[in-house]
């Protein structure tokens, strides 16, 4: 857990001082469709059939991680495992 507190930090300070980032342009973060992720059952595709290519993929410690953040400022990290299920996700609503 303290690795993906450690990442999710790196990302925000990586992504607030990029300026040119693509925000998804909608409020497709709603908790209503963050509530649809099931750890150990959701996998990637259904991940994407939801809230649309993710704006960072990352590979650590051979888990796979996805970055969403929308003009409202909410962002969703998704990490999965092995067999590209949720392992963990966390939701901020701003």
């Amino acid at each position: 857990m303290k690795n993906i507190v450690i990442i999710i930090f790196v990302m925000l300070l990586f992504v607030g001082c990029g300026g040119g980032i693509n925000l998804i342009k909608t409020d497709l973060l709603k908790p209503e469709k963050v509530r649809l992720i099931k750890i150990k059952v959701t996998t990637k595709e259904e991940i994407i059939n939801i809230f649309g290519e993710p704006l960072n993929i990352l590979d650590v410690d051979e888990k796979e991680q996805y970055f969403y953040k929308d003009e409202n400022l909410k962002s969703l990290w998704i990490e999965f495992d092995k067999d590209g299920k949720v392992y963990d996700y966390i939701y901020s609503k701003k």
